[in-house]
Protein backbone atom coordinates (compact mmCIF):
# COMPACT_ATOMS: atom_id res chain seq x y z
CA UNK A 1 0.00 0.00 0.00
CA UNK A 2 1.35 3.43 -0.84
CA UNK A 3 0.73 7.10 -0.20
CA UNK A 4 0.77 9.62 -3.06
CA UNK A 5 2.84 12.81 -2.83
CA UNK A 6 4.06 15.59 -5.10
CA UNK A 7 7.43 17.07 -4.24
CA UNK A 8 8.41 20.72 -4.23
CA UNK A 9 10.49 21.92 -7.17
CA UNK A 10 14.04 20.59 -7.10
CA UNK A 11 17.03 20.32 -9.41
CA UNK A 12 17.15 17.18 -11.55
CA UNK A 13 20.20 14.98 -11.51
CA UNK A 14 20.77 11.70 -13.35
CA UNK A 15 17.42 11.82 -15.18
CA UNK A 16 16.51 8.59 -16.99
CA UNK A 17 12.96 9.51 -17.99
CA UNK A 18 12.79 8.58 -21.67
CA UNK A 19 14.80 5.36 -21.70
CA UNK A 20 15.07 3.03 -18.72
CA UNK A 21 18.54 2.30 -17.39
CA UNK A 22 19.90 -0.66 -15.43
CA UNK A 23 23.15 -0.75 -13.46
CA UNK A 24 25.39 -3.73 -12.73
CA UNK A 25 22.89 -6.28 -13.98
CA UNK A 26 19.90 -4.80 -12.13
CA UNK A 27 16.59 -4.48 -13.98
CA UNK A 28 16.17 -1.40 -16.14
CA UNK A 29 14.01 1.38 -14.72
CA UNK A 30 13.11 5.01 -15.16
CA UNK A 31 14.47 7.30 -12.48
CA UNK A 32 15.47 10.78 -11.43
CA UNK A 33 17.24 12.26 -8.44
CA UNK A 34 15.98 15.62 -7.17
CA UNK A 35 18.25 17.93 -5.20
CA UNK A 36 16.79 20.38 -2.68
CA UNK A 37 18.26 23.12 -0.49
CA UNK A 38 18.85 21.89 3.08
CA UNK A 39 16.05 24.16 4.33
CA UNK A 40 13.46 23.10 1.71
CA UNK A 41 10.17 22.13 3.38
CA UNK A 42 9.62 18.44 2.67
CA UNK A 43 7.05 18.04 5.45
CA UNK A 44 4.42 16.72 3.00
CA UNK A 45 6.81 14.01 1.87
CA UNK A 46 7.80 13.29 5.48
CA UNK A 47 4.12 12.85 6.39
CA UNK A 48 3.68 10.39 3.51
CA UNK A 49 6.80 8.50 4.64
CA UNK A 50 5.46 8.29 8.21
CA UNK A 51 2.09 7.02 6.92
CA UNK A 52 3.78 4.37 4.77
CA UNK A 53 5.88 3.20 7.75
CA UNK A 54 2.80 3.02 9.98
CA UNK A 55 0.89 1.00 7.36
CA UNK A 56 3.74 -1.49 6.92
CA UNK A 57 5.34 -1.71 10.37
CA UNK A 58 2.87 -0.25 12.86
CA UNK A 59 3.42 2.74 15.13
CA UNK A 60 7.17 2.32 15.59
CA UNK A 61 9.64 2.57 12.73
CA UNK A 62 12.18 -0.26 12.67
CA UNK A 63 15.78 0.50 13.55
CA UNK A 64 18.14 1.05 10.60
CA UNK A 65 15.33 1.67 8.11
CA UNK A 66 16.47 3.12 4.77
CA UNK A 67 14.76 6.48 4.30
CA UNK A 68 14.17 8.25 0.96
CA UNK A 69 15.46 11.74 1.93
CA UNK A 70 19.25 11.66 2.05
CA UNK A 71 22.03 14.07 2.99
CA UNK A 72 23.73 15.45 -0.12
CA UNK A 73 27.10 15.34 1.62
CA UNK A 74 26.94 11.54 1.32
CA UNK A 75 26.70 11.58 -2.51
CA UNK A 76 30.23 10.83 -3.73
CA UNK A 77 31.84 10.90 -7.14
CA UNK A 78 34.06 8.08 -8.44
CA UNK A 79 37.08 9.57 -6.63
CA UNK A 80 35.34 9.59 -3.24
CA UNK A 81 34.67 13.35 -3.15
CA UNK A 82 31.28 14.90 -2.41
CA UNK A 83 29.61 15.73 -5.73
CA UNK A 84 29.58 19.55 -5.87
CA UNK A 85 25.94 19.85 -6.96
CA UNK A 86 24.91 17.82 -3.86
CA UNK A 87 27.17 19.51 -1.28
CA UNK A 88 25.20 21.10 1.54
CA UNK A 89 21.88 19.92 0.07
CA UNK A 90 19.44 17.03 0.52
CA UNK A 91 18.11 14.72 -2.16
CA UNK A 92 15.65 12.00 -3.09
CA UNK A 93 15.65 9.41 -5.83
CA UNK A 94 12.42 8.22 -7.40
CA UNK A 95 12.19 5.33 -9.82
CA UNK A 96 9.71 3.00 -11.48
CA UNK A 97 9.74 -0.21 -13.48
CA UNK A 98 10.50 -0.11 -17.20
CA UNK A 99 6.90 -1.05 -18.00
CA UNK A 100 5.56 1.96 -16.01
CA UNK A 101 7.04 4.83 -18.02
CA UNK A 102 6.32 8.13 -16.24
CA UNK A 103 4.49 10.96 -17.94
CA UNK A 104 6.79 13.92 -18.51
CA UNK A 105 5.17 17.33 -19.01
CA UNK A 106 6.12 21.00 -19.05
CA UNK A 107 4.73 23.81 -16.90
CA UNK A 108 1.64 24.03 -19.10
CA UNK A 109 1.03 20.26 -18.80
CA UNK A 110 2.06 19.63 -22.43
CA UNK A 111 3.85 16.33 -23.02
CA UNK A 112 7.62 16.65 -23.42
CA UNK A 113 8.76 14.31 -26.16
CA UNK A 114 12.28 15.64 -26.76
CA UNK A 115 14.68 13.88 -24.36
CA UNK A 116 17.13 16.81 -24.69
CA UNK A 117 14.61 19.01 -22.82
CA UNK A 118 15.27 17.02 -19.62
CA UNK A 119 18.82 17.20 -18.27
CA UNK A 120 20.77 17.26 -15.05
CA UNK A 121 20.34 20.84 -13.82
CA UNK A 122 16.78 21.56 -14.98
CA UNK A 123 14.05 22.31 -12.46
CA UNK A 124 11.21 19.86 -11.88
CA UNK A 125 8.78 18.34 -9.43
CA UNK A 126 7.70 14.73 -9.34
CA UNK A 127 4.61 12.82 -8.25
CA UNK A 128 5.50 9.68 -6.36
CA UNK A 129 3.86 6.85 -4.50
CA UNK A 130 5.57 6.42 -1.15
CA UNK A 131 5.78 2.85 0.11
CA UNK A 132 7.55 0.94 2.85
CA UNK A 133 9.17 -2.40 2.10
CA UNK A 134 10.97 -5.33 3.67
CA UNK A 135 13.22 -7.57 1.58
CA UNK A 136 16.12 -9.91 2.33
CA UNK A 137 16.39 -8.71 5.93
CA UNK A 138 16.42 -5.03 4.98
CA UNK A 139 13.67 -2.46 5.54
CA UNK A 140 13.08 0.89 3.93
CA UNK A 141 10.85 3.45 2.32
CA UNK A 142 11.06 4.15 -1.41
CA UNK A 143 9.51 6.56 -3.90
CA UNK A 144 7.80 5.04 -6.93
CA UNK A 145 7.93 7.55 -9.80
CA UNK A 146 4.60 8.38 -11.40
CA UNK A 147 4.70 11.75 -13.19
CA UNK A 148 7.27 14.48 -13.84
CA UNK A 149 6.72 18.17 -14.46
CA UNK A 150 9.60 20.27 -15.73
CA UNK A 151 9.12 23.73 -14.25
CA UNK A 152 12.17 25.54 -15.58
CA UNK A 153 15.62 25.48 -17.07
CA UNK A 154 18.80 25.68 -15.05
CA UNK A 155 22.55 25.40 -15.36
CA UNK A 156 23.31 21.99 -16.89
CA UNK A 157 25.62 19.75 -14.83
CA UNK A 158 28.85 18.59 -16.43
CA UNK A 159 30.19 19.31 -19.87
Amino acid sequence: MSTRNTTPVGIASFPALFKPVGFAGSPEKYSVTLIFDKDEDLSGLKKSVDEAIAKKFGDKAPANIAMPVKDGNTKMDKDGNVRPEFAGKKFITASCKAEDKPKVVDGEMNAIIDPAAIYGGCEMRVAVNVFAWEYAGKKGVSLYLSNVQKTGDGQAFGA
